[in-house]
């Protein structure tokens, strides 16, 4: 990514909410990058402790255009809450440009 670029949506954070939006702006034909300041979609997910599961079943951690892909009523662990938001990106071939830190905005 150069400095040089435009686009006409930036998502910072490559999170559930990050490529949700992706999502909807791929949908749109929009011009945008998401930005992510970990190597992988959800590490975030991935540095939590090991026993984390989610506290709702499969049928409901779904994003948009994606069904979990876990039986309904299974709890996922942290690890394939992350692999799934990895995939998600990945089938939509979302723009995620990963180990980006935005620090500050400015508006020109």
């Amino acid at each position: 990514m150069s400095s040089e670029e435009a686009y006409n949506t930036i998502v910072i954070g490559g999170g559930q909410a990050g490529i949700a939006a992706g999502y909807y702006l791929t949908r749109r034909g929009d011009n945008f990058i998401i930005l992510d300041e970990n190597k992988r979609t959800g590490d975030t997910w991935r540095k939590r402790w090991d026993s984390l599961r989610l506290f709702t079943p499969s049928q409901n951690d779904y994003l948009p255009g994606m069904k979990f892909p876990k039986p309904d009523f299974y709890f996922p662990t942290k690890d394939e809450t992350a692999d799934f938001l990895e995939a998600y990106a990945g089938y939509f071939n979302l723009p995620v440009h990963h180990s980006v830190k935005v620090d500050a905005l400015n508006r020109n």
